[in-house]
């Protein structure tokens, strides 16, 4: 059971509450390439059982075409040694086929991680800009980003040994559940950088010593006045 990581934003005031100071964040996030490599892992898992799919398909057309001109000829015995022959052909392709049907969920995990990456890599530097947070406040920012982005790259991982699944021999069952799991993980740690994020820009919005302050926090984090 994944731990939810919640910060209220009283506990997130005490946390934060050193000198302000402008300040640059410190690097967050070294999971991040990681990260980047298993979505690109994933990316060709996917493309390849595409081509397998595609494959399979011209060797089926292939062969429904030799099936019909021999059934025409009336050729006796011949239409069933042929689908005998290349049952695997067939199977295979049931098989491909489904993996790829599972690749939808797939392809939203993988948009979903990019956007999680996106939207902390803006964040972080927005941060970085505002002169409300310390040094100190944002490398205690960075320890919360690389939880999630650590926890991002495990889940993201176990899709991984999903796209896989025609060489480890995944059960369907299995591997659609690894991938469904996967993906509300995800989902989750979106949520809670989204969350992180928000509280961090209330934070710096009730430093602001007067309206011009606020204004400019306001513009910073592209917020309407």
């Amino acid at each position: 059971m994944k731990k939810k990581i919640l910060i209220p934003l009283c506990l997130l005031a005490l946390l934060l509450a050193t000198p302000r100071a402008n300040a640059q964040v410190p690097v967050a996030g070294a999971f991040t390439g990681l990260i980047k490599k298993v979505i690109v892992a994933i990316d060709l898992g996917v493309q390849r059982i595409q081509n397998k799919t595609i494959a399979l398909q011209n060797a089926e057309q292939q062969i429904e075409n030799s099936l019909h001109l021999n059934s025409l000829r009336d050729i006796n015995g011949w239409l069933d040694k042929e689908r005998n022959l290349y049952a695997g052909y067939y199977n295979e392709l049931a098989q491909v086929k489904k993996l790829l049907a599972d690749y939808q969920m797939v392809k939203e995990v993988i948009t979903r991680q990019k956007q999680l990456l996106s939207e902390y890599q803006r964040a972080s530097a927005l941060f970085s800009k505002d002169a409300h947070f310390s040094a100190g406040e944002l490398r205690y920012m960075a320890g919360i980003y690389d939880g999630i982005l650590q926890e991002s790259l495990r889940n993201l991982e176990a899709v991984n040994t999903a796209v896989t699944a025609l060489t480890t021999q995944m059960d369907d069952a299995d591997r659609w559940l690894r991938i469904d799991e996967a993906a509300k993980a995800i989902q989750l740690n979106l949520d809670h950088l989204r969350q992180f994020n928000r509280q961090n820009v209330l934070l710096s919005l009730s430093r602001s010593r007067d309206a011009l302050d606020r204004s400019g926090v306001q513009q910073l984090y592209g917020l309407s006045h």
